[in-house]
């Protein structure tokens, strides 16, 4: 595939997501598990290979988030997982070497 095409649809994704959801839920009316196809707008650019994966914190608590939600059903106080995102960048901070947008006065 060219790279081109993948950006293509890499951004027609929210839209052929919102389509597709809409058609299942009107013409089936199955509108709760069909949310999760708006799960492929993040995972589109990684399975067409223009992103690769960056194991975050973040993102294990978006995974335990689903895993809770999905198979034992704790979706309220599985949210509060996403609390501790801002406390664990507080208390962990990531050496970022990009200082571009920073503004240093003497």
């Amino acid at each position: 595939m060219r790279d081109d095409f993948r950006r293509r649809l890499v951004a027609a994704t929210p839209l052929i997501c919102v389509i597709v959801y809409l058609f299942i839920g009107f013409y089936f009316n199955i509108w709760h598990p069909t949310w999760t196809i708006f799960l492929l707008i993040p995972c589109m650019p990684i399975l067409l290979g223009l992103k690769k994966i960056i194991i975050s914190y973040p993102l294990v608590c978006s995974i335990i988030y689903v895993v809770l939600g999905i198979f034992f059903d704790f979706w309220h106080p599985g949210w509060l997982i996403f609390l501790t995102i801002p406390v664990v960048w507080i208390l962990f901070p990531t050496k970022n070497t990009n200082h571009k947008g920073k503004i240093h006065i003497d």
